[in-house]
C-alpha cells in the first residue's frame, strides 16, 4: 500500500478525537455505575420513573452530561454534545440582556460564556433555558421525590418535550420509555392530571341525589337552548310549526343560520309548487273551455246547431293528437318560474358544496393530526400530579 493510500485509510483528526472521547465517556460511565449504585437506596429515582413507565438512559458524568442527555432526547444519541454546547453558548451571547443578570457578580459575562464553551465544563439552569429557547422545545426535569420542573422554551401548544433526570445534585441523564433501547429521538409528553383527579374525587363523594339533580339540570338547560333556537328561527322566518323547526334544527346540527336558510328554502319550494298547481289548473280550464260564440245558447249554436259545429271542426292527425295531449298533461311554466327554480337549484348546489368543503376540511384536519402523531412515533404521555413551570 502506498503512503498516499495509507493516508486516506487512516481516520481524520476529528474522527480520532471523537472516538477517544467516546471511549473515555464509556470508562467514566462504568466507574460511576460502580460508585453510585447504593447512593439512592432501594428503588430511588429509577423506581419512581418505572411507576410512570419510564427508565433512565445514563450518560457519562464527564462535565458534558447535560448536553449529552439533551442530545439523546433530541436526536437519539449523545455524540453531538459539543455542537449543542456551542450553539447554546452562541444563543446566550446573542441574547446577552436575558442571561447576563443571572451570572455571578464576581464573574464577567464574557468569561462565563467562554468557560461554558469549553468541553467538560458543568452547565446549569441558564444553559438549559438557552437550549430550550434556541431549539423551541420544553424541557422537563425529573428529580427524586420532587415535582417535575418544566422549563418552557416556546409558547406553542403541544410543543415537543425533552425529558431529563437530575441526580446527586450534579448529574443529568436522559429519560426514556421502559422498553426504548433505540437510537431514535425520544417522544414523551406530560399529561397534567391534577384537575382530572380532583374532579374524580368530588364525583365519588357526591350522592345519587346530587348526581340526579345535576343530570336533570343539564337536561333542562339543553331543552331551554333548543327552545331558544326554535324561537329565533320562528322570528326570522315566520314559520309557526315548532315541531318542524325543531326537526330542521336537529338535521342541521343546531346551526341556527342553516336552519333559517332551510326553512326559507322549504317555504319557497312550497310557494312554487302552489303557483305551478294554480297555473296548471288555469291552463286545463282554458283548454277545456269553448268560446262564447259556440256555447250551448250562443249565436253559432243557434245558427248551425251544436252537432254541425262538432262535425265542422277539423280532425287532428294522430301525431297532433298526441302533442295536444302532452301539452294538456304538462302544465306550462313561465320564464319567471324557470329563473326562480334555476336560482334555487344553484343556491342548493352552492350550499351542498359548502357543506362538503367543511366536512372535507374536518377530515383533512383529523388526518393531519393523525399523520403528525404517527410521524412522532407514538408520543408517550407521562402522568404527573404536580409541576413547576419556569
Amino acid at each position: 500500500m502506498s503512503r498516499k493510500q495509507a493516508g486516506k485509510a487512516r481516520p481524520g483528526k476529528a474522527e480520532t478525537e471523537r472516538r477517544r472521547d467516546e471511549r473515555a465517556a464509556r470508562r467514566a460511565l462504568a466507574r460511576e455505575r460502580r460508585n453510585r449504585a447504593p447512593a439512592e437506596g432501594e428503588g430511588g429515582l429509577a423506581g419512581q420513573l418505572q411507576a410512570l413507565g419510564l427508565r433512565l438512559r445514563e450518560v457519562p458524568g464527564d462535565g458534558n452530561c447535560l448536553f449529552r442527555a439533551l442530545g439523546d432526547q433530541l436526536e437519539g444519541h449523545s455524540r453531538d454534545h459539543l455542537k449543542h454546547r456551542q450553539e447554546t453558548v452562541d444563543y446566550m451571547i446573542k441574547q446577552r440582556e436575558d442571561f447576563e443578570p443571572f451570572v455571578e457578580d464576581d464573574v464577567p459575562f464574557e468569561k462565563h460564556v467562554a468557560n461554558l464553551a469549553q468541553p467538560g465544563t458543568f452547565a446549569g439552569n441558564d444553559a438549559i433555558v438557552a437550549f430550550a429557547r434556541n431549539n423551541q422545545v420544553n424541557i422537563v426535569i425529573h428529580q427524586l421525590n420532587a415535582p417535575l420542573w418544566q422549563i418552557r422554551g416556546t409558547d406553542r401548544s403541544r410543543a415537543r418535550e425533552l425529558h431529563i433526570a437530575y441526580r446527586y445534585g450534579e448529574h443529568y441523564d436522559s429519560v426514556r420509555k421502559v422498553n426504548d433501547n433505540s437510537e431514535a429521538p425520544a417522544r414523551l409528553q406530560t399529561e397534567m392530571l391534577c384537575k382530572n383527579e380532583s374532579n374524580k374525587k368530588e364525583k365519588i363523594h357526591l350522592g345519587k341525589k346530587e348526581e340526579e339533580e345535576e343530570e336533570q339540570g343539564s337536561a333542562e338547560e339543553t331543552q331551554d337552548e333548543i327552545e331558544d333556537a326554535v324561537q329565533k328561527v320562528r322570528n326570522a322566518t315566520g314559520c309557526l310549526d315548532a315541531d318542524l323547526i325543531a326537526h330542521i334544527l336537529e338535521a342541521e346540527d343546531y346551526n341556527i343560520e342553516s336552519a333559517i336558510f332551510a326553512v326559507f328554502q322549504m317555504n319557497e319550494v312550497k310557494r312554487l309548487h302552489a303557483e305551478e298547481a294554480q297555473e296548471a289548473q288555469a291552463n286545463r280550464q282554458k283548454l277545456h273551455s269553448r268560446p262564447a260564440l259556440w256555447e250551448e245558447n250562443g249565436s253559432g249554436a243557434r245558427i248551425f246547431g251544436s252537432q254541425d259545429v262538432e262535425n265542422n271542426k277539423p280532425q287532428a292527425s294522430p301525431a297532433e293528437g298526441k302533442q295536444a295531449n302532452a301539452k294538456q298533461q304538462a302544465p306550462k311554466v313561465s320564464n319567471k318560474q324557470k329563473k326562480e327554480q334555476q336560482r334555487l337549484e344553484k343556491k342548493r348546489r352552492q350550499e351542498d358544496r359548502h357543506r362538503q368543503k367543511v366536512l372535507a376540511g374536518r377530515n383533512n384536519n383529523a388526518d393531519n393530526n393523525k399523520n403528525e402523531t404517527d410521524s412522532e412515533l407514538q408520543v408517550t404521555l407521562v402522568k404527573t400530579f404536580a409541576a413547576l413551570n419556569i
